[in-house]
Order: structure tokens, then C-alpha cells, then sequence
């Protein structure tokens, strides 16, 4: 499989937010190319606590008072934005995506950052927008800040 990061990479250096907000072509073009490309997410758990939960749990940061995972389109971002020794896990689009379904996402977080509300994730996936549904410890769920564990 061809190492797409450097593409997706090009593509958000070169795409302008009034772009995808005006342009249905530009718009799907760029869903597309989110959800093949690769990216590096900080997890909650360590190793065997994923294994034993058959998952990993999405680190997340506040935003409005609203949690939104945290995506990077690189591992370089990830670094520059976390501390030393933060776990990720490195995932296609195309198999994490449906799990932020009904929920809040930033990709690249800093004054770059694009800010994924649950419609867009929806338009993404060519889904209808849901609310979200996962409890906490639930498969997909989202871990914030006010999580109670």
C-alpha cells in the first residue's frame, strides 16, 4: 500500500477553507483523501488495557466545552503538539472514522487545525449527522476531560 501522508499533507498546505465551504467537488475530494490517507491518534490506554478492551479510546481535548478527538496528520504534528512518551496508534481514515460518528474531532489542533463537528464527520462518511450515543467504556466512545473513571 503507497505511504499517502506526504499527499494529505500537500492537500491541506494547498486547500483553503472557503474551498471546501463553496465547492461540493472540492468538499468530497477532500473527504475522500481523509478517509485514505493515515493518522496518528493519542490513545488513553497502554497496550494490554486496549487488549483487554478490544480497543482504544481516543485522547480528546475541550474545545467550546464541547470534547473533540484528537487527529494528526502526521506523527511530526503529533510530537510537536504532545509530550514525550504520549501513545498513538497509527490508523486509516476509512477504519476510525465511523467511530466518531455523533461526535467532535480536530485535525491538527493550533491555529492551523481543522475543526470536524459531527455533520461533517457525517458528510465524510456520506452518512446522515447522529447525536452521540457511546457511553463511556462503550466501543467508539470518546474520552474527555469529565469522564468519570
Amino acid at each position: 500500500m503507497a505511504d499517502t501522508s506526504s499527499d494529505f499533507e500537500k492537500l491541506l498546505r494547498d486547500t483553503k477553507p472557503e474551498d471546501l465551504a463553496n465547492d461540493p467537488i472540492a468538499r468530497r475530494a477532500f473527504s475522500v483523501a481523509l478517509l485514505a490517507s493515515d493518522f496518528f491518534l493519542p490513545v488513553e490506554e497502554s497496550a494490554s488495557e486496549q487488549a483487554k478492551a478490544g480497543g482504544v479510546s481516543l485522547l480528546s481535548i475541550q474545545i467550546n466545552g464541547q470534547p473533540h478527538a484528537v487527529l494528526f496528520s502526521s506523527e511530526a504534528r503529533l510530537r510537536e503538539f504532545s509530550s514525550a512518551g504520549t501513545r498513538f496508534a497509527r490508523a486509516a481514515g476509512a477504519s476510525f472514522f465511523p467511530s466518531l460518528m455523533g461526535h467532535y474531532a480536530i485535525l491538527n489542533p493550533g491555529p492551523a487545525g481543522l475543526v470536524l463537528a459531527p455533520e461533517d464527520i457525517a458528510e465524510i462518511l456520506g452518512q446522515k449527522a447522529t447525536q452521540p450515543h457511546q457511553p463511556c467504556g462503550a466501543p467508539g466512545h470518546v474520552h474527555g476531560p469529565d469522564c468519570q473513571h
